[in-house]
């Protein structure tokens, strides 16, 4: 082989060999610079997720199908917050990798919150969640004994949330009003229906029917379309309670026939000076709700009539 032919096969070798020098260098900090090789933990592969911090613990657990929290099933929409940040956690962006900065973003050992997916007793992969900051909607999150730090986004303080009643369905009934047809209320002194009457309403209170003014009705209705709890009552609350006694109230929904709402009824009973312990047939819930919420529901029969 001719000196110049050996020269250009040494060139060519060399220009190979720094080629894959860069790949390698590429490939070695995308791994860097994304999080990568995670177990699947997407909601159809795992069976439990717990979320736990220093104070606080929730267990979600999936069961025939369906998400519970507790023995009811999970609120849907904070279920999707949830998967949707699961799905982003395959490809994080890193973010830190000196652990002087872990303390800072809330990550380092014995801080944050620990979620943890599990399938049956083995472990998929756990993460801890560092600080929120309204201001970037980033959550921090790290893998237990790894230095780096990645960030997901996160438009919600809330969606890794320790607390049990958090995942639970704040809503106490919601019927659209369009789909009402009547409004059935009875109190410990007084019972009235509310009935749709073609465009208007009428209200019977013993006595046949007479119109019932319109923005008193549209209060009801708009509380009908969504009433939503701000607490819900443990067993050491309600222990005892009696919704069907002398203190009890019940506003009961029907809807029209064709809309496919069943008719429903959301008993009250009085907690303190400004709130409601309120239940339905349909859960074993018992919701707690605030009296300023539900001032222009629980309306008195003199309310419609104009005769305050």
């Amino acid at each position: 082989m001719k000196s110049k032919q050996v020269g250009y096969v040494l060139i060519a070798l060399i220009v190979i060999g720094l080629a894959g020098l860069v790949v390698r260098l590429v490939a070695a900090g995308s791994n860097e610079l994304v999080l990568e090789g995670i177990l699947p933990i997407a909601p159809e592969v795992i069976d439990r997720v717990t979320i736990t911090s220093s104070d606080n613990e929730t267990e979600l657990e999936k069961v025939a199908g369906v998400w519970l929290i507790g023995r009811d099933p999970a609120f849907g929409p904070k279920l999707q917050a949830l998967w949707t940040a699961t799905v982003d956690i395959d490809g994080a962006q890193l973010v830190a990798e000196n652990p002087a900065n872990h303390s800072r973003m809330g990550v380092g050992d014995g801080q944050g919150i620990r979620v943890a997916f599990w399938l049956g007793d083995f472990k998929q992969e756990e993460f801890i969640v560092g600080k929120w900051s309204p201001d970037v909607r980033l959550c921090y999150l790290r893998r237990p004994k790894r230095d780096q730090v990645y960030g997901i986004p996160c438009p919600l303080t809330n969606i890794f949330d320790t607390d049990p009643n958090g995942w639970r369905n704040p809503v106490v009934v919601s019927i659209p009003r369009d789909a009402v047809e009547m409004v059935e209320f009875s109190y410990p002194n007084e019972a009235f229906v509310l009935r749709r009457a073609g465009r208007g309403w009428t209200i019977d209170s013993g006595s046949g029917d007479e119109p019932a003014d319109i923005f008193a009705v549209n209060a009801v209705l708009s509380n009908i379309e969504v009433l939503v709890a701000r607490d819900f009552a443990g067993p050491e609350d309600t222990e005892g309670l009696d919704f069907t006694g002398a203190d009890g109230i019940s506003v009961r929904v029907t809807p029209l026939a064709d809309t496919g709402f069943p008719t429903t009824r959301v008993r009250f009973l009085p907690r303190d000076d400004t709130s409601f312990f309120a239940k339905t047939p349909d859960k074993s819930t018992i919701f707690v709700i605030d009296v300023a919420v539900t001032r222009s529901l629980l309306l008195s029969s003199r309310d419609f009539t104009g005769q305050n």
